[in-house]
């Protein structure tokens, strides 16, 4: 057999009395952890949840959350967590598709008089502990998990992980950011999201501390007040810190991982001048979170491949393969491969080496488009703009136009105030030629964007306060 120990039932032998979980509230050493786990495992069998069983949630990352999602490692249950913002009649409608032999939501929104009626309502106790007897086993190769893709430039699938895929993951990532037990990392992510549902694993395996997030504070002053070594962040969440005053040496902060959208080169400097050098990251759903990371020396350079992950580019096109690689995607009984012979998966992004063999990532080929016989690669225009001092965030979309076909129009978040478009303009073609500068300036949506931003739901937006025939400025 090729099962291994759970590693958090390991270290509550090893070092029982060492924190594995902190809250704004609540702390749990590794023994405590162990038994909680124990109990809901013993729980959902007394509940008719038997191994192999698809269980839906909706999920962020309370500590009832985590709970949740790691009693079904341990019970052998497939835990497909659900973004909670969707609508109910959305995450019913998911779990249908999804096949769910359970529903469970820990707020209560799927109990009796659901629109889901036959699923039995799930009642857990998530403070009751238990004897992990016999010791808990966990096997590699057995399906875990689904992730839903952000559906940015399309519809969400569901990708189907095996355990191996997550623990590969998390040994890779310590070859370079490295955990031991006196580190602490923040689940800044929710579970829902590849980047959030790695950081248990990273932890757990090092025998860290995970620290759950909470809005009952800024983060500035968690930063300052708690152990927390290891942080993950979208530029947006950083820029906001920044503001608030934020300074590295009053805290106890080794590793700052930057991903999720295009790296402000001023947003590096000032980090540097404070004393702190960030890494940047590659990954995705299908590879378990990362693939590579690295020092952000240029706009798009994202590092070497991480241990157990190979990379190479093939008509521009980013190629993955290796431990962390899911499954492929699950369609209710069905799953769908999407590897080639060789065990290649097509990203769909678009990327290059340098001469040093980092990996560039230069946008999704998905985005691209053409405008007057020209291609756009938005994602280009959108690092050259967050790169100009006064831009926090941009976003860039084609818009109909009846003389080229498309055009490019931005959506642009200040620091301070909306900077004149000439001015923009005259940066932009600093460095890039006339057609992708965009035609329009729109400001960044009141609504939350989320992690990933819909380029489709903005495009829409852009043609409609456009009439979709975008202006000259």
């Amino acid at each position: 057999m090729n099962d291994m120990p759970c590693p958090i039932h390991h270290w509550a032998g090893e070092a029982p009395s060492r924190i594995a979980v902190r809250s704004e509230t609540t702390t749990l050493d590794y023994r405590t952890l162990d038994r909680r786990l124990a109990s809901l495992q013993s729980q959902l069998s007394e509940a008719g949840v038997a191994p192999g069983a698809r269980l839906v949630a909706p999920v962020r990352g309370s500590l009832e959350d985590l709970l949740l999602a790691w009693t079904c490692l341990r019970a052998g249950l497939l835990f497909c967590p659900l973004n909670p913002a969707f609508p109910a009649e959305t995450q019913v409608g998911m779990a249908r598709r999804l096949r769910a032999d359970a529903f469970y939501s820990i707020e209560g929104s799927c109990a009796e008089g659901s629109p889901a009626p036959d699923w039995r309502p799930l009642r857990l106790d998530f403070s009751r502990e238990a004897a992990a007897v016999p010791p808990p086993r966990l096997d590699p190769e057995r399906p875990c998990n689904t992730i839903l893709t952000s559906g940015s430039s399309g519809p969400p699938k569901a990708v189907l992980h095996r355990l191996g895929n997550h623990l590969a993951s998390a040994r890779g990532s310590a070859a370079v950011l490295p955990l031991d037990a006196d580190c602490g990392w923040l689940l800044s992510l929710p579970l829902f999201h590849i980047g959030g549902y790695a950081i248990p694993f990273r932890v757990f395996l090092a025998g860290a501390c995970l620290i759950l997030d909470s809005r009952a504070r800024p983060l500035g002053e968690r930063l300052e007040r708690e152990p927390i070594t290891h942080l993950s962040l979208v530029p947006t969440q950083l820029w906001r810190l920044l503001r608030e005053g934020f300074r590295p040496e009053r805290t106890r902060l080794r590793e700052l991982l930057l991903g999720g959208a295009a790296i402000p080169a001023p947003l590096v400097e000032r980090l540097s001048a404070l004393g702190l050098a960030p890494k940047v990251s590659y990954g995705l759903s299908e590879m378990a979170s990362q693939v590579c990371t690295g020092e952000p020396t240029a706009p798009g350079v994202v590092g070497r491949p991480l241990p157990g992950r190979e990379v190479r580019i093939v008509d521009d096109e980013i190629q993955v393969r290796g431990d962390t690689l899911f499954v492929g995607y699950l369609e209710g009984e069905n799953l769908v491969p999407a590897r080639d012979p060789e065990g290649w998966f097509a990203t769909r992004d678009r990327g290059r080496f340098t001469d040093g063999g980092e990996l560039v990532v230069e946008g999704r080929l998905d985005n691209r488009f053409v405008s007057g016989g020209e291609n756009i690669q938005p994602e280009t225009i959108e690092q050259r703009l967050v790169d100009h001092p006064g831009v926090a965030q941009a976003l860039v979309v084609p818009v109909p136009s009846e003389e080229w076909g498309q055009r490019p129009v931005a959506f642009v978040d200040w620091h301070d105030h909306p900077l004149p478009a000439r001015a923009l303009e005259a940066w932009l073609r600093e460095t890039l030629p006339g057609y992708m500068v965009p035609d329009a300036w729109l400001p960044w949506p009141d609504a939350d964007q989320g992690l990933k931003p819909s380029r489709r739901r903005l495009s829409a937006l852009a043609a409609e306060r456009l009439g979709a025939r975008p202006h000259s400025v």
